[in-house]
């Protein structure tokens, strides 16, 4: 994806797209939703520019389309974009010496609306937009439109004369054609449509299938799931045979390729093996170094690189006066698996955490880790001093990891008098008492 935020960039339009009724109908209906009316505007107004007998350096600048179009440059790339990723527009960076880089658009044809709503990534995404209701009456649409251009009749049999039936050739030259018409063959090829396709990265089908056939997965299930598998690939990244290995845990007990299982699994463990390995070499390339702790930290220390983590968070849980939950240990395994910390370190993660709350829990847990990532902890020792650190400093108003504290008010509302019996007595000395102030004093004190 290729976007500049110069506006003197120059661009080409490298080849001719003549647009029917039919595509124009296509365009506006089914694509527009996808693109938005500018992307449409971007492709009509592409269609338009291409001149084959234009010079380079000739080529306009971009500012030229903005002013066409009344846009700015970053809607402009936004909807070029989105043409790319639709398949009706493919854009090439071209180096010249003389003029710089040079932006290239080749436009692709408009489909026919059939090879739309059989691409499921197109027409899952125009359901998205459009919603159910309008997608539905869509499809019903053209579907009838396509049917009425072709009668359809019943018991037809095809009586057409062939080819040999009517023509003679030579058997040499029916077999194989001459050097001649290959040469044409050859120099013709590039006649042929380019009709739009959605922009996503080929995959090695043939591949795929004979990785999946050692798992005795028929070949037609890879055929049958196609786009969800190429969808799932893009969005994660993944060459085929990552795609295989991540969908290993999804296969135990079925011959059947449950693409919506292996994107769950995906969720929940990405790359869980290449994201161990990352850390590891994040945390080997960071500063270790020596740090001084005080004999409590050391003893912390000498507990933590002793025990199992599940042995220390029993150990830390029972000096609390508590119990290990199961879901507790279900954190842990989490934690090895995903983050790839030591155990050591890790003891040290479930002794911060226990420190702020009573439970450990995941989401705590991983905004400690990736805090401790972000400023390459790599040791026990080091993870004990920026917790010293941090919880010495006195600027924070809220605590560091913990959840904050809000000091509740006082509800009087639900306060009650306190009741104090007094006696009559008690009660005609208080009153004395008041009158004697007023009067200022008793009289023998004067």
């Amino acid at each position: 994806m290729f976007e500049s935020s110069n506006p003197k960039q120059r661009y080409l339009v490298i080849n001719r797209v003549a647009l029917t009724s039919k595509q124009e109908r296509v365009l506006i209906k089914l694509y527009q939703p996808l693109v938005a009316s500018l992307g449409v505007a971007v492709y009509q107004t592409l269609i338009e520019e291409y001149d084959p007998f234009q010079m380079l350096a000739d080529a306009p600048a971009l500012y030229f389309l903005q002013e066409q179009l009344d846009c700015s440059l970053g809607d402009l790339f936004k909807a070029l974009h989105k043409l790319e990723a639709v398949g009706l527009l493919t854009t090439y960076l071209s180096e010249n010496v003389r003029l710089g880089q040079l932006l290239a658009f080749k436009l692709k044809e408009v489909p026919e609306a059939s090879e739309f709503f059989n691409t499921s990534l197109l027409a899952s995404l125009l359901k998205e937009k459009v919603g159910s209701y309008r997608f539905s009456r869509l499809s019903q649409d053209f579907a009838k439109q396509a049917k009425r251009e072709e009668k359809q009749l019943q018991n037809l049999r095809d009586v057409s004369a062939s080819f040999f039936e009517v023509f003679r050739l030579p058997d040499e030259e029916a077999i194989t054609p001459s050097a001649e018409v290959q040469q044409a063959a050859q120099e013709n090829e590039a006649a042929a449509s380019d009709a739009a396709q959605v922009n996503v990265r080929q995959v090695d089908w043939q591949f795929l299938k004979d990785c999946f056939a050692v798992y005795h997965i028929d070949p037609s299930e890879i055929d049958r799931q196609k786009d969800q598998i190429q969808a799932v690939m893009a969005t994660y990244g993944l060459s085929e045979q990552e795609f295989v290995d991540e969908s290993l845990p999804s296969l135990h007990g079925t011959s059947k390729l449950d693409v919506g299982k292996i994107g769950r699994s995906l969720t929940y463990n990405y790359k869980a093996n290449h994201r161990r390995q990352q850390v590891k070499n994040s945390l080997a390339k960071s500063e270790g170094g020596q740090v001084s702790v005080d004999q409590r930290d050391r003893q912390l220390l000498q507990l933590a690189k002793s025990k199992a983590p599940a042995q220390f968070l029993n150990y830390m849980k029972d000096r609390k006066g508590g119990f290990t939950t199961k879901s507790e240990y279900q954190v842990i395994n989490d934690l090895s698996w995903k983050v790839g910390f030591s155990p050591e370190m890790l003891n040290i993660l479930i002794y911060t955490c226990l420190h702020y709350q009573p439970v450990l829990s995941l989401s705590l847990a991983e905004r400690i880790a990736n805090d401790w990532m972000q400023h390459k902890l790599a040791t026990p020792e080091a993870a004990l001093a920026y917790i010293r650190q941090r919880s010495q400093n006195k600027q924070t108003t809220t605590r560091y990891y913990g959840p904050r504290q809000v000091e509740k008010g006082t509800d009087w509302s639900k306060k009650q008098a306190e009741q104090v019996d007094v006696t009559p007595e008690q009660l005609a000395a208080l009153l004395d008492d008041e009158d004697e102030k007023k009067a200022g004093g008793k009289p023998e004190d004067k």
